[in-house]
């Protein structure tokens, strides 16, 4: 039987392309549906044309779950903490498979244990594997895709796309993993159709597009606009300082940006392992391909 999927978050960044990508493959499923706020269930009024549910309520209701087999979370910041009650109440709902808010780096790398920033998504994966001991056909995926290629060249990381500078925490030679949002969207889609292993109720899912290193991440950004940039480097131990104020002050807002400041030129933002790419049906972008696609001159 095809699985029944409900998407939870998708009106972020990551979801309307997560949408659009079920929505092509939508034959693969006995139905798709998006949780949603009754107060904004017009914003997702095109997908609802499109062959998509629109299931109106709240995630800590198991009455928003009926009838789903799959959910894939996308929660984020603000509402990363409440990942453990939306699986009991999923549970509760009759959802045999979660997917939590991972979509990055494997934060359960030994260098990621204190950092701030993954703490949510930590204690999510602890939740997970203890209702899996309780709940024999539970299971859950872990989608470890590296950081989004598209997000790394943004003046949250310190690229100027304008003036063609990079001033960011860390240093050149730090090596990341990247995916494109477009391709992370559909092995994430593609990943559903997969069965787990017989016996196994954990399933780590390692795809990346392209493992590089900060500085030739420049390089590619540079070559796609026919530039050349100038780039700087400052002490991640500066950034620390800075979170630790912002915990200090209660403001957990800026305590976790300071947390991720300097993920992507830290060495951590990486997939290590063996991966999962050959398991599905595309080669994915390479960096290069993905600034080719967005910032070549045509």
């Amino acid at each position: 039987m095809s699985p029944s999927v409900l998407i939870i978050g998708a009106g972020g960044a990551f979801g309307q392309p997560l949408v659009q990508e079920f929505i092509k493959q939508r034959a693969q499923f006995s139905k798709v549906g998006i949780l949603a706020d009754p107060k904004k269930a017009a914003k997702f009024s095109d997908a609802a044309g499109q062959g998509i549910e629109i299931v109106l309520g709240s995630f800590l209701d198991p009455q928003s779950y009926k009838g789903y087999d799959v959910v894939i979370s996308l929660a984020g910041n603000a509402i990363m903490r409440l990942q453990p009650a939306m699986i009991e109440s999923a549970i509760a709902g009759g959802v045999t498979h979660f997917y939590p808010s991972e979509f990055g780096s494997d934060v359960a790398q030994d260098s990621l244990r204190d950092f701030r920033y993954f703490r949510d998504k930590r204690v999510t994966r602890d939740h997970l594997a203890a209702k899996a001991k309780h709940h024999p056909d539970f299971k859950y995926t872990l989608m470890l895709t590296g950081i989004f290629t598209e997000w790394a060249a943004d003046p949250f990381y310190g690229v100027d796309l304008q003036a063609h500078t990079v001033n960011t925490y860390g240093h050149p030679d730090a090596e990341m993993s990247v995916t494109s949002i477009p391709d992370i969207a559909r092995y994430t889609v593609e990943s559903v159709l997969l069965p787990l292993e017989p016996g196994s109720q954990r399933r780590d899912i390692r795809v990346t597009g392209d493992r590089t290193t900060w500085g030739q991440l420049i390089k590619d950004l540079g070559q796609a606009q026919g530039v050349e940039y100038q780039s700087s480097y400052l002490d991640p131990a500066d950034a620390a300082v800075k979170q630790e104020e912002a915990r200090k002050r209660g403001d957990e807002e800026a305590e976790l940006m300071w947390s991720v400041k300097p993920l992507a030129a830290s060495g951590n933002g990486i997939v290590p392992g063996k991966l999962d790419n050959d398991r599905f049906s595309f080669r994915p972008e390479s960096a290069r391909e993905t600034f080719q696609r967005i910032y070549g001159k045509q």
